[in-house]
Protein backbone atom coordinates (compact mmCIF):
# COMPACT_ATOMS: atom_id res chain seq x y z
CA UNK A 1 0.00 0.00 0.00
CA UNK A 2 1.95 3.39 -0.85
CA UNK A 3 1.52 6.14 0.85
CA UNK A 4 -1.44 8.20 -1.28
CA UNK A 5 -3.76 5.20 -0.73
CA UNK A 6 -2.87 5.51 3.26
CA UNK A 7 -3.79 9.18 3.10
CA UNK A 8 -6.88 8.76 1.79
CA UNK A 9 -8.11 6.19 4.44
CA UNK A 10 -7.01 8.00 7.14
CA UNK A 11 -8.74 11.11 5.81
CA UNK A 12 -12.03 9.23 5.31
CA UNK A 13 -11.36 7.61 9.47
CA UNK A 14 -10.75 11.59 9.89
CA UNK A 15 -14.21 12.38 7.99
CA UNK A 16 -16.42 9.63 9.98
CA UNK A 17 -15.16 10.58 13.06
CA UNK A 18 -15.52 14.04 12.43
CA UNK A 19 -19.43 13.01 11.49
CA UNK A 20 -19.89 10.69 14.74
CA UNK A 21 -18.10 12.94 17.52
CA UNK A 22 -21.08 14.52 18.31
CA UNK A 23 -23.54 11.75 19.00
CA UNK A 24 -23.68 9.93 21.88
CA UNK A 25 -21.69 6.22 22.42
CA UNK A 26 -22.25 3.71 24.97
CA UNK A 27 -19.51 4.87 27.31
CA UNK A 28 -20.65 8.31 27.06
CA UNK A 29 -24.06 8.36 27.41
CA UNK A 30 -24.26 9.37 31.03
CA UNK A 31 -22.65 12.68 30.18
CA UNK A 32 -26.62 13.36 28.41
CA UNK A 33 -29.02 14.86 30.29
CA UNK A 34 -31.85 12.34 29.66
CA UNK A 35 -30.15 9.76 28.54
CA UNK A 36 -27.66 9.61 31.63
CA UNK A 37 -31.45 8.06 34.01
CA UNK A 38 -30.76 5.24 31.66
CA UNK A 39 -27.37 4.89 31.24
CA UNK A 40 -27.10 1.29 33.35
CA UNK A 41 -29.56 0.11 31.09
CA UNK A 42 -27.54 0.90 27.62
CA UNK A 43 -24.21 -0.21 28.67
CA UNK A 44 -25.71 -3.66 28.96
CA UNK A 45 -27.18 -3.75 25.37
CA UNK A 46 -24.62 -4.15 22.57
CA UNK A 47 -27.23 -4.10 20.29
CA UNK A 48 -28.16 -0.88 20.81
CA UNK A 49 -24.73 1.01 19.65
CA UNK A 50 -24.45 -1.59 16.82
CA UNK A 51 -24.24 -0.68 13.06
CA UNK A 52 -24.47 -4.52 11.89
CA UNK A 53 -27.57 -5.11 9.49
CA UNK A 54 -29.22 -7.31 11.86
CA UNK A 55 -29.48 -4.19 14.40
CA UNK A 56 -30.12 -1.61 11.98
CA UNK A 57 -32.93 -3.40 9.86
CA UNK A 58 -35.45 -3.39 12.48
CA UNK A 59 -34.29 -0.08 13.11
CA UNK A 60 -35.72 1.50 10.20
CA UNK A 61 -39.21 -0.65 10.17
CA UNK A 62 -40.33 0.66 13.70
CA UNK A 63 -38.44 3.85 13.75
CA UNK A 64 -40.77 4.89 10.36
CA UNK A 65 -43.72 3.77 11.89
CA UNK A 66 -43.46 5.59 14.53
CA UNK A 67 -41.85 8.56 12.76
CA UNK A 68 -45.14 8.75 10.95
CA UNK A 69 -47.35 7.94 14.19
CA UNK A 70 -49.41 11.45 14.85
CA UNK A 71 -47.23 11.93 17.98
CA UNK A 72 -45.55 15.05 19.19
CA UNK A 73 -42.11 15.20 19.05
CA UNK A 74 -41.21 15.01 22.42
CA UNK A 75 -43.08 11.65 23.35
CA UNK A 76 -41.78 10.35 19.92
CA UNK A 77 -37.98 10.50 21.02
CA UNK A 78 -39.35 8.72 24.41
CA UNK A 79 -41.29 5.54 22.05
CA UNK A 80 -38.43 5.54 20.13
CA UNK A 81 -36.14 4.59 22.80
CA UNK A 82 -38.09 2.28 24.93
CA UNK A 83 -39.22 0.64 21.21
CA UNK A 84 -35.32 0.11 20.51
CA UNK A 85 -34.63 -1.59 23.51
CA UNK A 86 -37.81 -3.82 23.17
CA UNK A 87 -36.95 -4.82 19.41
CA UNK A 88 -33.21 -5.23 19.90
CA UNK A 89 -32.76 -2.12 17.24
CA UNK A 90 -30.01 0.30 16.57
CA UNK A 91 -30.91 3.72 18.87
CA UNK A 92 -29.11 6.41 16.99
CA UNK A 93 -30.49 5.16 13.54
CA UNK A 94 -34.26 4.98 15.61
CA UNK A 95 -33.69 8.13 17.06
CA UNK A 96 -31.95 9.74 14.40
CA UNK A 97 -35.65 8.62 11.99
CA UNK A 98 -37.63 10.99 14.52
CA UNK A 99 -36.16 14.20 13.40
CA UNK A 100 -37.44 13.65 10.15
CA UNK A 101 -41.12 14.16 12.26
CA UNK A 102 -39.74 18.29 13.17
CA UNK A 103 -41.83 21.21 13.12
CA UNK A 104 -41.74 22.01 9.80
CA UNK A 105 -42.52 18.64 8.41
CA UNK A 106 -44.90 17.04 11.00
CA UNK A 107 -47.87 18.64 8.67
CA UNK A 108 -46.55 17.51 5.50
CA UNK A 109 -46.26 13.86 6.69
CA UNK A 110 -49.16 13.52 8.99
CA UNK A 111 -51.50 14.59 6.07
CA UNK A 112 -49.44 11.97 3.45
CA UNK A 113 -50.42 9.29 6.19
CA UNK A 114 -54.09 10.48 6.87
CA UNK A 115 -54.72 10.43 3.17
CA UNK A 116 -53.57 7.07 2.52
CA UNK A 117 -55.42 5.89 5.24
CA UNK A 118 -58.52 7.43 4.40
CA UNK A 119 -57.54 5.92 1.39
CA UNK A 120 -57.04 2.20 2.37
CA UNK A 121 -60.07 2.77 4.33
CA UNK A 122 -62.38 3.74 1.60
CA UNK A 123 -61.52 1.22 -0.48
CA UNK A 124 -61.99 -1.66 1.91
CA UNK A 125 -64.98 0.09 2.92
CA UNK A 126 -64.16 -1.03 7.25
CA UNK A 127 -65.01 2.06 9.05
CA UNK A 128 -65.39 -0.42 11.62
CA UNK A 129 -61.99 0.61 13.30
CA UNK A 130 -62.99 4.43 12.86
CA UNK A 131 -66.60 3.83 14.18
CA UNK A 132 -65.03 1.99 17.47
CA UNK A 133 -62.79 4.67 18.10
CA UNK A 134 -65.56 7.15 17.60
CA UNK A 135 -67.51 5.36 20.38
CA UNK A 136 -64.87 4.77 22.37
CA UNK A 137 -64.32 8.49 22.86
CA UNK A 138 -65.87 9.48 25.79
CA UNK A 139 -65.82 12.98 25.73
CA UNK A 140 -69.01 14.88 25.00
CA UNK A 141 -67.53 17.09 21.96
CA UNK A 142 -69.83 16.24 19.92
CA UNK A 143 -68.52 16.51 16.09
CA UNK A 144 -65.53 17.70 16.59
CA UNK A 145 -64.44 14.05 18.75
CA UNK A 146 -65.81 12.32 16.04
CA UNK A 147 -63.33 14.13 13.30
CA UNK A 148 -60.78 14.05 15.70
CA UNK A 149 -61.12 10.12 16.14
CA UNK A 150 -61.20 9.51 12.54
CA UNK A 151 -58.22 11.62 11.61
CA UNK A 152 -56.12 9.78 14.20
CA UNK A 153 -57.37 6.21 13.40
CA UNK A 154 -56.95 6.91 9.38
CA UNK A 155 -53.75 8.56 10.13
CA UNK A 156 -52.74 5.61 12.19
CA UNK A 157 -53.60 3.40 9.89
CA UNK A 158 -51.52 5.03 6.62
CA UNK A 159 -48.42 5.01 9.64
CA UNK A 160 -49.03 1.05 9.70
CA UNK A 161 -48.87 0.76 5.72
CA UNK A 162 -46.51 3.37 5.23
CA UNK A 163 -43.81 2.15 7.76
CA UNK A 164 -42.72 -0.79 6.64
CA UNK A 165 -42.90 0.20 2.96
CA UNK A 166 -40.22 2.83 3.65
CA UNK A 167 -38.70 1.09 6.02
CA UNK A 168 -38.11 -1.62 3.17
CA UNK A 169 -36.86 0.73 1.09
CA UNK A 170 -34.46 1.80 3.94
CA UNK A 171 -32.82 -1.04 4.56
CA UNK A 172 -32.75 -1.91 1.29
CA UNK A 173 -30.11 0.81 0.41
CA UNK A 174 -28.62 0.08 4.05
CA UNK A 175 -27.12 -3.29 2.92
CA UNK A 176 -26.16 -2.04 -0.39
CA UNK A 177 -24.31 0.50 0.77
CA UNK A 178 -23.12 -1.86 3.67
CA UNK A 179 -22.54 -4.31 1.39
CA UNK A 180 -19.91 -2.06 -0.57
CA UNK A 181 -18.26 -0.56 2.44
CA UNK A 182 -16.79 -4.01 2.94
CA UNK A 183 -15.62 -4.61 -0.60
CA UNK A 184 -13.69 -1.49 0.10
CA UNK A 185 -10.02 -1.10 1.39
CA UNK A 186 -10.56 0.71 4.08
CA UNK A 187 -12.60 -1.77 5.79
CA UNK A 188 -9.97 -4.89 5.48
CA UNK A 189 -7.12 -5.55 7.66
CA UNK A 190 -3.77 -3.50 7.00
CA UNK A 191 -5.83 -2.16 4.39
CA UNK A 192 -4.85 -4.25 1.91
Amino acid sequence: MNSDDNSKKYKRIRWVKKILRHLPRRASVHKYPILKHFSTVVKKRAYLWSFRVDDVVPAFYVGWIITLLPIPSVFQLLVAFIAAIFCRANVMILVGLQLLSNPFTFIFLWAITHKVGAFVVSILGTDAVVTLLQEACTWNLGNCCKYATRWVATTVLGAIILGPILGFISSFIYKFFAKRAKKMPFWTKGGE
